[in-house]
This record gives C-alpha cells, structure tokens and sequence, in this order.
C-alpha cells in the first residue's frame, strides 16, 4: 500500500492562516448584536411569499433598531430558483431593513441540503434560515472577489464558514443543478432601498464566504460546543501500537498486539450474524474511530474511559439502542472536549504479512483541497508520529445507531449545524413548523469541518455521522413551545 499526501482531500475554505486572521479580527468586536430565525414550513410545501413576509411582518424579531444592513439566507432545494428572483429578493431585502434607513442591503444567499431543527429535535426539515447583522461585522470582504477554484476542487460545491468565536465550522452547499442549472448556489446580492421600488444594484456568485456568527458569549474553543452523535461502542479502547498516516497497523489487546482490524471484523461479523434472525440493521452499517490523544496527559480523559458505555456484544432491542446511544453520545462529547477525534473507516482486513489486517482511516479533514505547502506539512508531520493516530494515542470504535432516542427535551433555540441522515428519527412531540426566533442552522447530506483550538496540531477534523449535530447555544435561551402545530420562542412575539 502506497502512502502519500492525498491529492483528493478538500481545501479548507479559507486557510488556516486566513480563517484565524479573520477570526481574531472579528471575534472582539463589540455592539455588533444580530437577529437570528427560522421559518419551518411543511414538506413537500410550495412557499408562498406574499403570505410569509406577511407572517414575517410585525415580528419583533425583526425589528431593526440596530440599524443591520445585511443578511444571510438559507433555503432548501425546492426554493433554489427564488433566490434568482430579483422581485422576491428585493422583497426579502426591504423586510428585513424594517424601518432602519439602511440606504442599501446585502444578501448573501445559500442553498443547503436542509435545515437544522433547535436543540432537542433530531428531524431535518425545509423553509429559511436567517441571520441579520452587519455587512463589515458579519460578511467581512463579502465584494472581495474570490480567487479561482483550485483544479482539484472543479467538482467541489461552494460551501459557507461559521466563526462562533474561536471555532469555525464549515459546512458544504447542497448540489442544485436540478433545480437551477448550477453545481451549488452562493449568491452575493446588493439591494438599493433608496428608491420607491427596490433595485438590485449588484450579484455575484461565490464559492466560498466567511460569516461570523455573534452569540452573547464567544466560543473559545472546540471544548465549547455541544456535540451530538449517535453511535454504538463497538469495543473498548485500545492503545495504538502501530500506524502511519491515516492507516493503523497494530492495537494492543490484553497486552498483546494484534492486527488492527482483527477485533472489530470478529464484532462486526458476528453482529451481522445475530442481525438474520432479529432484523434490527435495516441495511449496512458505517463504522468510526474515535482517537483520543495520550490518556495520561490528562486525568480526566482516564476518568472518562473508565466510565464509558460497554460495547455491545449482541444486538439490543430497540430500546436498549436508543438507552445506549443517548449515553454513547454524551460520552463522546466529553471526549470530544478533549480532542478526540472521529474518523470513518473505509476499509480494513484482508492482505498478508505487513498488510494483513490494517485499517484505513477517511484522511479527509477539509472541504477544500489543500495547498501543496499544506499537504507537505501534513506529510511531514505523519512521518514524525504526530498523524492521524500517533504511537500510544487510544482507539475505539463505534457502529452507526439503528434507532435513535425519543424526543423527551423542550426544544431549544439557538446555532446549530449538523449531517443528515437516512434512519428513521422518532416522530416529534408536534410537527415543526412557523416562526423559531433566535434559531438559525443547516444540515448537510455528506459532512461538516470543524477548526479552532482542542484539537492536536490545530489540525481540522471532519464530522460525517449521520444525524449528528453542533450547537452553539446562549446561555440564558428560554426553551420553546408548540401550539396549534406551529413552534414559536417564547420572546418572539
């Protein structure tokens, strides 16, 4: 097996040194409040926008004294065409200006694969998603033009990145070409609100911008955000003998070293077994790595260990899926917190001598291509041990959920970004629709990235589980109500 800098992996949006410097720049930057909401509208529903911007008129949300004079807009799939509107737009432009004479406002328009429910719902659902601030605070260099798309990145969608204070978040574009004749849609539009009837002055398309998004109190770390993943412990952790790159070698097992994969095939094969008579795995399952640094650096990753869920052995029921993935999940996100990463295994086993029974790891951790100097660094740094999965870091692995847990928690406003997924969600307490103020976010149908500091090397890392989610979430945000199968906050009247 050849080892080598991939050629393939994505560019992150911006540089590492870009997204810092932006990030520093705009992370202390006071009075700079902004509006978030989102508009839930049943599937399968055509928008009328007469009668949205009429629900949306009134709103105290929406009310403009801080005088903001731009904003973004997420839509899903069904509303791509609209954003090409410029009636529609110049619409949207109007509303969300309200009374403040902002002379001319800015749109930046993306279409995402689907929108993130608040904290406490699983269930991906479509509308828009709304954040107002402004232009300079929020879009920094938004009519900066944009370099060229690197070659490597020709198929890539455009993607947006989200400063929460320290850490981004980078979240791909859905595929539009169905809907409106482009790869992705990422539109920069400036509206002049001067004259009695609007006038788009200017558009532009984009493949990638840098929104930062304000909450009361900056996240100054990964540490910081709340993470959701529903996963099934496959074995307990194990100690890292052997590795190079993203590939493992050899895992310590009862003080012995064994092949990497040797454990999880006998698991996993066994699983698939029992599965012929109980059915539980409706299809195939995706198996993940979480590697965490060195146990004895830090006293509580040895307390988090000892206290982690036993793996499974046989399949539960389905009540016992959902009691053992709800306590997975905040395990990991306590790992998490402590730099652990998640990885995808795309393969393992098979081979003979030094190749028998290695796995390899997804080595994607960026949605853009990296540059030359970059994919050296990376290398280099692998052959010094400091990859993917150094000598001595700690392995354990995770099965996809087959179930996920009932909904039992208010809902809850906030940020959220997140991976869609295709096991049926339970069914929410009420259907999420209406108006959800202090709520904005999205979910992607293949992965988001993650950046910032807890992570080893301030590398970036990938999150690909499916039905996983990010949050940032202020820190006095009231839970939600639903009435009449519609969801508002409880301020937002």
């Amino acid at each position: 097996m050849i080892i080598r800098p991939s050629q393939q992996a994505l560019r992150s949006l911006l540089s590492r040194r870009g997204a810092s410097f932006l990030r520093r720049s705009y992370s202390n930057v006071s009075g700079n409040s902004q509006t978030r909401f989102t508009y839930a509208l049943p599937a399968d529903t055509k928008v009328n926008y007469g009668e949205l911007f009429e629900q949306l008129r009134g709103k105290k949300a929406l009310e403009n004294a801080d005088g903001h004079n731009a904003a973004v807009l997420l839509t899903t799939p069904d509303f791509a065409k609209d954003l090409e509107d410029a009636n529609i737009m110049g619409e949207f432009a109007r509303l969300m200006a309200g009374s403040a004479d902002v002379g001319r406002f800015h749109v930046l328009s993306a279409v995402v694969d689907h929108l993130a429910g608040p904290i406490g719902s699983l269930r991906p659902f479509q509308g828009v998603s709304v954040l107002r601030g402004h232009l300079n605070d929020m879009l920094p260099q938004l009519w900066q033009q944009s370099p060229p798309k690197s070659k490597d990145d020709a198929d890539s969608v455009s993607a947006l990145t989200f400063s929460l204070g320290d850490p981004a978040l980078t979240l791909p574009l859905a595929r539009t070409t169905f809907h409106n004749n482009r790869a992705s849609t990422l539109l920069s539009s400036e509206f002049d609100l001067t004259r009695s009837t609007t006038h788009l002055a200017r558009q532009t398309e984009k493949h990638s911008q840098f929104v930062r998004v304000a909450l009361d109190d900056d996240l100054e770390s990964l540490a910081h955000l709340d993470m959701w993943t529903p996963l099934m412990p496959l074995t307990q952790p194990r100690t890292v003998t052997e590795s190079f790159g993203n590939i493992i070698r050899g895992i310590e097992v009862d003080g012995t070293t064994i092949p990497a994969s040797t454990e999880l095939e006998d698991i996993v094969n066994a699983l698939h077994k029992q599965n012929t008579q109980s059915g539980v795995l409706s299809g195939p399952v995706g198996v993940w790595a979480m590697v965490i640094p060195n146990p004895e650096t830090s006293g509580a990753l040895e307390d988090w260990l000892e206290e982690a869920p036993e793996p499974i052995s046989v399949l539960p029921d389905v009540d016992d899926i959902r009691d053992t993935v709800k306590a997975t999940g905040q395990h990991l996100k306590k790992l998490y917190s402590h730099g652990g990463r998640l990885y995808k295994i795309l393969s393992g086993g098979g081979g003979w001598g030094a190749k028998k029974g290695l796995l390899s790891l997804d080595p994607q951790r960026t949605h853009f291509s990296l540059s030359e100097e970059e994919e050296m660094q990376n290398f280099i740094q692998s052959m010094s041990g400091g990859g993917f999965t150094p000598q001595g870091s700690q392995i354990q692995f995770f099965m996809s959920a087959p179930a996920l847990p009932d909904i039992t928690e208010p809902f809850v406003p906030g940020v959220a970004f997140g991976v869609s997924g295709d096991v049926a969600v339970p069914r929410d307490p009420e259907p999420i629709q209406g108006f959800i103020g202090q709520h904005f976010g999205a979910l992607s149908n293949s992965a988001i990235y993650l950046s910032g500091q807890g992570l080893p090397s301030g590398k970036e890392t990938k999150l690909s589980v499916p039905h996983s989610r990010v949050y940032g979430r202020e820190p006095e945000t009231k839970p939600v109500i639903l009435s009449n199968s519609c969801i508002y906050h409880l301020s937002s009247s």
